[in-house]
């Protein structure tokens, strides 16, 4: 059975990383690819995974 991975949205990540979601000085471009780093990895390893490793991240 094939397991389906939800994509994040910029408000999610923003969150995660505790970034400004209206941030002026981020560029879309920079955020468009963010984004698209962090949901290549969920559909590779899964929303869990990538959430924790962003804990860690921006924990230590």
């Amino acid at each position: 059975m094939t397991e389906m991975h939800e994509s994040f949205e910029w408000n999610e990540v923003a969150d995660l990383f505790g970034i400004e979601k209206e941030n002026p000085d981020m560029l879309e471009d920079e955020r468009d690819r963010i984004l698209e780093r962090i949901n290549s990895l969920t559909c590779r390893y899964g929303r869990e995974y990538v959430i924790k490793k962003i804990t860690l991240h921006t924990t230590h």
